[in-house]
């Protein structure tokens, strides 16, 4: 079969990669020909997961860095500083959003109007799609960049890489384009699932499954320095702790030896909460002590709470047999309860990927420092956003500035003809 020629070719029909073939065609021209080559059977197929269904598609606070992570952390601002924002980008294509506590939804609350957006404007402009095109290998000759699929060979001038990461790989997203980044000449950051649950010892979570509790969590490295907090719901399960908070923090989980600390009272200090449980001593000296934190917690928590405190004393003995000591250690608990990190969960459990192509081997305008005319956008970077619609508006933000930057490199070549 004869090679298929192109100027740009988008690897990958996910989000930034359906950003960046629309931005291409729109800043190339109608002369500028341009493809999107996805393995998935349809394009977007991870977008249509996203915010529940409802596709939290960016962020009022999206160009803060402080809401993403990982060595290519500089650019979060720069890039979005030329960027106009998720909200605008989608006004261009004829999608009011609307926003829920500074998350961005399609007006519609449906990701297929964000899907169909995307996708009507790929054909209103005539750009190609491939899809089911697994790519096996890319080799640069002189001015042009090979791209052989299970299907077909394409011939381009610039490639945008936008495979994505590992994450979800139901979604097709099997990380198997760093191997093929690899044998050109590119490193990456060593993978790992982010976003996700995070399990624990078993044993600290018995019969606490099913339980949600609001709290500050924290995660500290073995040196027990504080390497990131995050406030909101803890959801327990029988091996993990999970929600968005937790998530959160899961990006930043890259050592041996890491644990995390629940405040559940974040609200008080260790002294106001030491006043609240002798107040309760007082008020309750007669009940039995599974019922102590009854309005505070929900009473399933409370073996789980004595038992972290090392309080081995019968729950069924009353309040008052319980000693100063007891008192002070279950405070301590409430304050900052221990859980040691055995692992993160499996990549199916994963909404995001940590690591990916480091910061050191791109430029400012998102191209390769080891390979001329390839450029990245979206998740295969090492840039992770927190949930909340950060990694979609990275997807977005990326995938503009790559193609507009790989436009420019085609003028400057006189390369569109």
């Amino acid at each position: 079969m004869q090679p298929i020629y192109y100027d740009i070719a988008v690897i990958g029909g996910g989000a930034s990669g359906l950003a960046a073939a629309i931005e291409a065609k729109q800043c190339g021209g109608c002369d500028c020909r341009v493809a999107v080559i996805e393995k998935n059977t349809r394009l977007g197929k991870k977008i249509l997961a996203t915010g529940n269904g409802r596709c939290n598609l960016g962020n009022i606070n999206e160009n803060h860095s402080e809401h993403y992570s990982g060595s290519c952390i500089d650019l979060v601002e720069y890039l979005f500083s030329i960027f106009a924002g998720s909200e605008a980008f989608f006004k261009s294509l004829g999608v009011i959003c609307r926003s829920d506590s500074g998350r961005l939804y399609p007006y519609s609350n449906h990701a297929a109007s964000v899907l169909d957006a995307l996708r009507f404007q790929l054909h209103e402009l005539n750009i190609d799609t491939f899809t089911e095109n697994s790519v096996l290998s890319i080799r640069q000759n002189k001015n042009f960049w090979e791209i052989k699929t299970n299907i077909n060979t394409f011939i381009a001038k610039i490639i945008i890489a936008a495979p994505g990461g590992k994450a979800a790989p139901s979604m097709g997203t099997d990380g198997n384009f760093y191997k093929i980044l690899r044998n050109i000449g590119h490193s990456y950051v060593p993978v790992s699932p982010a976003l996700c649950p995070v399990y624990t010892e078993q044993s600290l979570l018995k019969n606490l499954k099913g339980i949600r509790v609001a709290g500050k969590v924290s995660l500290y490295n073995k040196k027990n320095k504080l390497i990131n907090s995050n406030e909101g719901e803890v959801q327990f399960t029988e091996k993990s702790l999970s929600g968005i908070c937790i998530f959160n923090l899961a990006a930043f989980i890259n050592e041996d030896d890491m644990y995390i600390q629940i405040d559940l009272l974040p609200h008080l200090t260790e002294s106001e909460i030491n006043d609240l449980l002798w107040s309760l001593y007082a008020q309750r000296s007669s009940w039995k002590i599974e019922d102590m934190l009854s309005g505070v917690f929900q009473k399933k928590m409370c073996p789980a709470l004595f038992n972290a405190s090392r309080i081995f004393t019968s729950l069924n003995e009353p309040v008052y047999t319980l000693t100063p000591y007891d008192i002070n250690q279950l405070g301590k608990t409430i304050k900052a309860w221990h859980f040691p990190i055995i692992q993160l969960a499996e990549w199916n459990q994963a909404q995001a990927t940590s690591g990916g192509i480091p910061r050191n081997e791109i430029q400012s305008t998102l191209e390769s420092s080891v390979c001329s005319n390839l450029y990245f956008a979206g998740e295969i970077l090492d840039l992770v956003g927190e949930c909340g619609g950060y990694n979609l508006a990275w997807a977005w933000c990326s995938g503009v500035c790559a193609a507009r930057n790989a436009v420019n490199s085609l003028k400057e070549g006189e390369m569109c003809d």
